[in-house]
């Protein structure tokens, strides 16, 4: 029953997939018919629930010694327990349904009161959406931002996932509240840094375009990180278009030579990515280092791990042995002990062959586990020092792993800081051709 009732539960909290907003319209009466009708699903559930609880009473009654001989009587129980659990699932099954139906509904009454411009009451509805993912997240900053409250739509948007697109959003509401400032924070966080998506490309578009008197005051190195980004844009699409990665790389120089020089400008940019390359180089070289150490680190760790485990495994050898000598000693001891209550009744006047028996029994008992222990004595010591062995092995493993693969763990290390190098200079070698490609040879 419990069972029934959770695997039901989950699929109500999921939530249900959420139809378009232009699939129908809807009212709030049709959602307050299907309510109705869920109500009525729940009462009727409640009987055929009931009955379930009592059967499993009843069947529980009949196990153990009160079951014997009523094999019919169980039989006829487990039957109706079956029939009633199928009629339960039906119920919640159809309860589902209607659930999803209601959700439905109500997203598609908050899309007709939106459709219709009427934004506030399509909020309360939203709302009421038990699932709020992106899609009715989304809707509901939209009413926001049609009601020109403008703060909610952006708390609304940044519950959402950090894409371009939404983040666009964002910085839209911003503008249209006259929070200029805020609007062009969001859209360097949308292009820094650049990966060529649509959205960047309007980010770009509207960074250009999106002026306001103190903008030179919020943000006094505006052109130079528009700079950047256009050169960015140029050194992404250069394979691409090499005419349009020249006109992006003319525009980043542009923006920063101002009243001076374009060439000079340009042969600035260039000096500036030789010296990121040069320091990339410089951090590959620091970095290695650093891998060198970090390997050196790592072997001796697990040298000092496996030495631990070699000196846990020589004392459990040690305990091993003064543990059988115990067990040895022990059998002996219950041996001796059973030997004498053998004499002890042997020797009865008159004798009692049942204790004689008894004890006869006993001492053969005692001399199998005697015999036992001392024909297995290397089966006991390994099977006590197991559990250390394998530690010990497993150190040693990994010890010597890390000797075989010095080459691959200080690699792996300076992996990325060697990927920086590689698109370092890849970046320089580009701009170096879109400046001689625009200004000519130095």
């Amino acid at each position: 029953m419990k069972n029934i009732k959770s695997l039901v539960l989950n699929i109500l909290a999921a939530g249900c997939l959420m139809i378009p907003i232009s699939a129908f319209a809807a009212e709030p009466a049709d959602i307050e018919a299907l309510e109705k009708s869920l109500i009525q699903k729940e009462t009727e559930l409640l009987e055929p629930e009931l009955k379930l609880d009592r059967l499993f009473v009843e069947r529980g009654k009949l196990d153990g010694l009160g079951g014997v001989f009523q094999g019919s009587k169980k039989k006829a129980l487990e039957k109706q327990i079956a029939e009633t659990g199928e009629e339960v699932k039906k119920t919640y099954s159809e309860m589902v349904t209607l659930q999803k139906q209601v959700q439905e509904m109500v997203f598609n009454v908050a899309s007709t009161l939106e459709k219709n411009g009427e934004y506030r009451k399509a909020i309360e509805y939203y709302l009421k959406i038990e699932r709020q993912d992106d899609a009715v997240r989304g809707r509901i900053a939209g009413c926001f931002k049609a009601l020109k409250e403008y703060e909610q739509a952006i708390q609304w948007l940044l519950r959402m996932a950090r894409t371009d697109a939404n983040l666009l959003e964002v910085a839209d509401c911003y503008r249209l509240d006259t929070r200029m400032k805020d609007a062009i924070y969001w859209l360097f966080q949308i292009v820094e840094p650049l990966e060529g998506n649509p959205a960047e490309l309007t980010a770009i578009t509207q960074l250009e375009s999106w002026n306001y008197p103190e903008k030179m005051v919020d943000y006094p190195n505006f052109n130079q990180r528009l700079s950047d980004v256009y050169l960015s844009k140029a050194v992404l699409n250069v394979q691409a278009d090499f005419t349009g990665a020249k006109a992006d790389y003319t525009k980043a120089v542009m923006l920063l030579a101002g009243n001076g020089d374009p060439k000079t400008t340009s042969f600035g940019i260039v000096t500036r990515t030789q010296g990121q390359y040069n320091a990339a180089m410089d951090m590959l070289a620091q970095q290695r280092d650093a891998a060198e150490r970090n390997y050196e680190n790592m072997l001796r760790e697990a040298k000092s791990d496996y030495d631990d485990a070699e000196h846990k495994y020589r004392r459990a050898q040690d305990d091993a042995e003064s543990e059988y000598r115990r067990r040895v000693d022990y059998a002996r001891r219950e041996l001796d002990r059973a030997e004498a209550d053998l004499r002890a009744a042997e020797q009865q006047n008159p004798p009692v062959p049942d204790q004689v028996s008894q004890a006869r029994g006993r001492v053969d008992q005692c001399r199998n586990e005697y015999n036992r222990i001392m024909s297995n004595h290397s089966w006991f010591i390994d099977d006590y020092v197991a559990p250390a062995k394998r530690e010990m092995e497993r150190a040693q493993d990994k010890y010597e792993d890390i000797m075989r693969h010095r080459t691959e763990i200080v690699e792996k290390y300076i992996a990325p800081y060697k990927a920086q190098v590689e698109m370092a200079r890849r970046r320089l070698e580009i701009i170096n051709n879109l400046h001689q490609a625009t200004y000519g040879l130095n």
